[in-house]
């Protein structure tokens, strides 16, 4: 995950689509369409943090979870986040299936915050 971030706030956006798992919904989409707007995203955001709040290992069907609080701004607009994302590895590395998100306003403090304290929020 935080190599992710990293490539999102360095623009890497080659990397990011490399880093999709095959499942994901974005790879049945051109990659010039995906790559395009992965890189209007990364040109009007910034990224100035990342906290890791909670992960669990894989499970029997090989997919880890990972709880993250990302700080973004747009266009000077706070529109941070916290995600729980799944990835899987695909046999060369571990590749984003996807996740699910909330505002970080809406989740509110997140120091201490688990998977399962976050899944159980409405």
């Amino acid at each position: 995950m935080r190599s992710r971030y990293s490539a999102f706030a360095t623009r890497e956006v080659a990397y990011l689509w490399r880093t999709l798992h095959p499942d994901h919904e974005d790879r049945a989409l051109p990659e010039a369409q995906v790559v395009a707007a992965i890189r209007q995203s990364c040109d009007t955001h910034r990224y100035p943090g990342l906290a890791i709040l909670d992960r669990q290992p894989p499970d029997a069907s090989g997919i880890a979870r990972i709880l993250f609080h990302a700080r973004v701004f747009s266009r000077g607009k706070d529109v941070s986040f916290v995600e729980l994302s799944r990835f899987a590895h695909d046999g060369k590395g571990w590749r984003y299936l996807d996740g699910a998100g909330r505002s970080a306003a809406e989740v509110g403090p997140c120091s201490g915050l688990t998977i399962a304290a976050f899944e159980a929020r409405p």
